[in-house]
């Protein structure tokens, strides 16, 4: 599991710097798809993470 969340960890910085290329060159319905994408891989990380440690009460 924790090669996968590294994987998807790595994959979002890497969106992230996509992202800022982007902007940069004006590609504003590129930016929007992309930003969906990274919070899909945001929520996947979370879960991930979630399930590696889970909270007891």
């Amino acid at each position: 599991m924790q090669a996968q969340l590294d994987r998807l960890i790595r994959r979002h910085r890497r969106l992230d710097r996509l992202i800022d290329t982007s902007k940069s060159a004006g590609k504003q319905a590129d930016v929007k798809v992309l930003k969906r994408l990274r919070l899909r891989l945001k929520d996947r990380i979370e879960e991930l993470r979630r399930r590696a440690h889970p909270v007891t009460r």
